[in-house]
Protein backbone atom coordinates (compact mmCIF):
# COMPACT_ATOMS: atom_id res chain seq x y z
CA UNK A 1 0.00 0.00 0.00
CA UNK A 2 2.82 2.47 0.73
CA UNK A 3 4.47 1.40 -2.43
CA UNK A 4 1.44 3.02 -4.25
CA UNK A 5 0.87 5.06 -2.20
CA UNK A 6 4.34 6.61 -3.12
CA UNK A 7 3.95 5.92 -6.64
CA UNK A 8 0.78 8.05 -6.73
CA UNK A 9 2.46 10.80 -5.01
CA UNK A 10 5.15 10.82 -7.42
CA UNK A 11 2.57 10.75 -10.19
CA UNK A 12 0.83 14.12 -8.69
CA UNK A 13 4.23 15.65 -7.79
CA UNK A 14 5.52 15.18 -11.48
CA UNK A 15 1.91 16.57 -12.85
CA UNK A 16 2.19 19.66 -10.80
CA UNK A 17 5.60 20.28 -11.89
CA UNK A 18 4.81 20.07 -15.53
CA UNK A 19 1.84 22.79 -14.86
CA UNK A 20 4.52 24.91 -13.57
CA UNK A 21 7.07 24.82 -16.27
CA UNK A 22 6.75 26.67 -19.27
CA UNK A 23 5.24 24.80 -22.35
CA UNK A 24 8.44 24.58 -24.53
CA UNK A 25 11.30 24.01 -22.26
CA UNK A 26 10.32 20.55 -19.98
CA UNK A 27 12.34 17.74 -20.59
CA UNK A 28 12.73 14.45 -18.85
CA UNK A 29 15.21 12.28 -17.79
CA UNK A 30 15.65 9.37 -15.91
CA UNK A 31 18.46 9.35 -12.72
CA UNK A 32 20.55 6.83 -10.98
CA UNK A 33 17.29 5.45 -9.28
CA UNK A 34 15.50 4.48 -11.95
CA UNK A 35 12.40 7.27 -11.31
CA UNK A 36 12.16 9.41 -14.06
CA UNK A 37 12.31 13.33 -13.29
CA UNK A 38 11.11 16.90 -15.53
CA UNK A 39 12.23 20.22 -15.64
CA UNK A 40 13.67 23.31 -17.63
CA UNK A 41 17.39 21.86 -17.36
CA UNK A 42 18.81 18.71 -17.65
CA UNK A 43 21.25 18.04 -14.57
CA UNK A 44 24.80 18.13 -15.60
CA UNK A 45 25.12 14.34 -14.25
CA UNK A 46 22.08 13.11 -16.85
CA UNK A 47 23.16 15.56 -19.75
CA UNK A 48 24.71 12.16 -21.69
CA UNK A 49 22.01 10.31 -21.40
CA UNK A 50 18.44 9.92 -23.53
CA UNK A 51 15.92 12.87 -22.37
CA UNK A 52 12.70 13.74 -23.77
CA UNK A 53 10.87 16.96 -24.11
CA UNK A 54 7.07 17.15 -23.51
CA UNK A 55 4.18 19.75 -23.39
CA UNK A 56 2.10 20.74 -20.42
CA UNK A 57 -0.48 17.58 -21.46
CA UNK A 58 2.31 15.35 -20.67
CA UNK A 59 2.69 14.50 -24.77
CA UNK A 60 6.13 13.79 -25.70
CA UNK A 61 7.13 16.47 -28.71
CA UNK A 62 10.81 15.50 -29.38
CA UNK A 63 13.34 13.33 -28.21
CA UNK A 64 17.43 13.15 -28.07
CA UNK A 65 19.61 10.63 -28.08
CA UNK A 66 21.83 9.65 -25.50
CA UNK A 67 25.69 10.44 -26.33
CA UNK A 68 27.28 7.44 -27.81
CA UNK A 69 30.18 6.11 -25.79
CA UNK A 70 33.95 6.02 -26.97
CA UNK A 71 33.59 2.84 -27.83
CA UNK A 72 30.78 3.13 -29.88
CA UNK A 73 31.87 6.20 -31.76
CA UNK A 74 35.62 4.33 -32.27
CA UNK A 75 33.00 1.33 -33.93
CA UNK A 76 31.19 3.51 -35.92
CA UNK A 77 34.71 5.54 -36.94
CA UNK A 78 36.02 1.91 -38.15
CA UNK A 79 33.12 0.74 -39.82
CA UNK A 80 33.14 3.94 -41.87
CA UNK A 81 37.03 3.44 -43.09
CA UNK A 82 36.10 -0.39 -44.13
CA UNK A 83 33.11 0.75 -45.95
CA UNK A 84 34.94 3.75 -47.64
CA UNK A 85 37.83 1.55 -48.40
CA UNK A 86 35.84 -1.39 -49.92
CA UNK A 87 34.28 1.51 -51.90
CA UNK A 88 37.72 2.15 -53.22
CA UNK A 89 38.76 -0.66 -53.85
CA UNK A 90 35.55 -0.97 -55.89
CA UNK A 91 36.37 1.80 -57.89
CA UNK A 92 39.49 1.01 -58.73
CA UNK A 93 38.76 -2.14 -59.79
CA UNK A 94 36.18 -0.78 -62.25
CA UNK A 95 38.44 1.36 -63.20
CA UNK A 96 40.89 -1.08 -64.16
CA UNK A 97 38.38 -3.02 -65.23
CA UNK A 98 37.33 -0.80 -68.50
CA UNK A 99 40.81 -0.05 -69.50
CA UNK A 100 41.27 -3.76 -69.66
CA UNK A 101 37.96 -4.21 -71.84
CA UNK A 102 39.27 -0.78 -74.05
CA UNK A 103 42.78 -2.02 -74.74
CA UNK A 104 42.37 -5.37 -75.74
CA UNK A 105 40.00 -6.83 -78.20
CA UNK A 106 40.71 -10.31 -77.95
CA UNK A 107 42.35 -13.03 -75.25
CA UNK A 108 44.78 -13.61 -78.17
CA UNK A 109 45.49 -10.20 -78.00
CA UNK A 110 46.45 -10.34 -74.40
CA UNK A 111 48.90 -13.43 -75.26
CA UNK A 112 50.37 -11.61 -78.18
CA UNK A 113 51.06 -8.57 -75.82
CA UNK A 114 52.51 -10.79 -73.00
CA UNK A 115 54.83 -12.57 -74.87
CA UNK A 116 56.37 -9.30 -76.73
CA UNK A 117 57.33 -7.85 -73.20
CA UNK A 118 58.77 -11.27 -71.90
CA UNK A 119 60.64 -11.38 -75.27
CA UNK A 120 61.86 -7.92 -74.41
CA UNK A 121 62.22 -8.49 -70.98
CA UNK A 122 64.58 -11.58 -72.40
CA UNK A 123 66.61 -9.45 -74.95
CA UNK A 124 68.06 -7.24 -72.03
CA UNK A 125 69.04 -10.58 -70.31
CA UNK A 126 70.98 -11.73 -73.39
CA UNK A 127 72.56 -8.49 -73.57
CA UNK A 128 73.28 -8.50 -70.23
CA UNK A 129 74.67 -12.29 -70.17
CA UNK A 130 77.16 -11.62 -73.33
CA UNK A 131 78.53 -8.31 -71.21
CA UNK A 132 78.98 -10.12 -68.65
CA UNK A 133 80.93 -12.99 -70.23
CA UNK A 134 82.96 -9.85 -71.65
CA UNK A 135 83.40 -8.59 -68.50
CA UNK A 136 84.40 -11.76 -67.26
CA UNK A 137 87.15 -12.01 -69.73
CA UNK A 138 88.65 -8.68 -68.90
CA UNK A 139 88.81 -9.91 -64.72
CA UNK A 140 90.92 -12.78 -66.41
CA UNK A 141 93.34 -10.78 -68.28
CA UNK A 142 93.44 -8.56 -65.42
CA UNK A 143 94.11 -11.31 -62.34
CA UNK A 144 96.48 -12.94 -65.23
CA UNK A 145 98.36 -9.69 -65.76
CA UNK A 146 98.40 -9.25 -61.83
CA UNK A 147 99.38 -13.07 -61.25
CA UNK A 148 103.00 -12.47 -63.70
CA UNK A 149 103.90 -9.31 -61.99
CA UNK A 150 103.99 -11.41 -58.69
CA UNK A 151 105.96 -14.48 -60.33
CA UNK A 152 108.33 -12.34 -60.97
CA UNK A 153 108.49 -10.38 -57.56
CA UNK A 154 106.60 -7.66 -58.00
CA UNK A 155 103.97 -6.32 -56.55
CA UNK A 156 100.86 -5.67 -58.76
CA UNK A 157 100.17 -1.52 -58.45
CA UNK A 158 96.80 -0.03 -57.08
CA UNK A 159 95.71 0.72 -60.06
CA UNK A 160 95.51 -2.47 -61.27
CA UNK A 161 94.19 -4.03 -58.24
CA UNK A 162 91.63 -1.31 -58.13
CA UNK A 163 90.57 -2.36 -62.29
CA UNK A 164 90.07 -6.01 -60.69
CA UNK A 165 87.71 -4.88 -57.95
CA UNK A 166 85.55 -2.67 -60.03
CA UNK A 167 85.71 -5.56 -62.82
CA UNK A 168 84.57 -7.67 -60.33
CA UNK A 169 81.68 -5.14 -58.86
CA UNK A 170 80.30 -4.73 -62.59
CA UNK A 171 80.22 -8.58 -62.93
CA UNK A 172 77.92 -8.29 -59.54
CA UNK A 173 75.53 -5.65 -60.93
CA UNK A 174 74.73 -7.02 -63.84
CA UNK A 175 74.11 -10.77 -62.89
CA UNK A 176 72.30 -8.95 -60.07
CA UNK A 177 70.35 -6.88 -62.96
CA UNK A 178 69.22 -10.29 -64.58
CA UNK A 179 67.88 -11.60 -61.26
CA UNK A 180 65.74 -8.86 -61.18
CA UNK A 181 64.64 -8.89 -65.11
CA UNK A 182 63.83 -12.84 -64.26
CA UNK A 183 61.52 -12.02 -61.78
CA UNK A 184 60.05 -9.30 -63.83
CA UNK A 185 59.23 -12.05 -66.27
CA UNK A 186 57.81 -13.72 -63.36
CA UNK A 187 55.56 -10.99 -62.81
CA UNK A 188 54.47 -10.26 -66.01
CA UNK A 189 53.24 -13.80 -66.64
CA UNK A 190 51.57 -13.79 -63.50
CA UNK A 191 50.39 -10.44 -64.14
CA UNK A 192 48.72 -11.40 -67.44
CA UNK A 193 47.28 -14.36 -66.45
CA UNK A 194 45.02 -12.81 -63.66
CA UNK A 195 44.51 -10.30 -66.55
CA UNK A 196 43.39 -12.64 -69.06
CA UNK A 197 41.21 -14.73 -66.42
CA UNK A 198 39.34 -11.30 -65.39
CA UNK A 199 39.20 -10.79 -69.33
CA UNK A 200 37.20 -13.95 -69.74
CA UNK A 201 34.83 -13.29 -66.82
CA UNK A 202 33.79 -9.85 -68.20
CA UNK A 203 33.17 -11.14 -71.38
CA UNK A 204 31.31 -13.77 -69.98
CA UNK A 205 29.31 -11.66 -67.62
CA UNK A 206 28.36 -9.36 -70.61
CA UNK A 207 27.30 -12.43 -72.46
CA UNK A 208 30.29 -12.45 -74.96
CA UNK A 209 32.08 -14.99 -74.51
CA UNK A 210 35.32 -14.65 -76.52
CA UNK A 211 36.72 -17.94 -78.65
CA UNK A 212 39.33 -20.39 -76.50
CA UNK A 213 43.30 -18.47 -77.06
CA UNK A 214 45.96 -20.50 -77.07
CA UNK A 215 47.53 -18.58 -73.58
CA UNK A 216 50.74 -21.08 -73.72
CA UNK A 217 54.12 -19.08 -72.86
CA UNK A 218 55.86 -18.96 -76.22
CA UNK A 219 59.12 -16.97 -75.24
CA UNK A 220 61.19 -18.22 -73.24
CA UNK A 221 64.46 -16.11 -71.18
Amino acid sequence: MNFHRNRLTLLFLAVGCLASFPAAAIKCWTNKEGVKECGNVVPPEYSQQETTQINKAGIVTGKTERAKTPEEIAQEKAQADQKAAEERVTAEQTAKDRVLLETYNSEDDMVLARDGKIADIGSQIKITQNYIEKLKGDLDARIAQAADLERRGEKPNEKLQADIESVRGQIKKNEDFIVSKKEEQDSVRKQFDADIARYRELKQNAGKVPAPAAAADKTKP
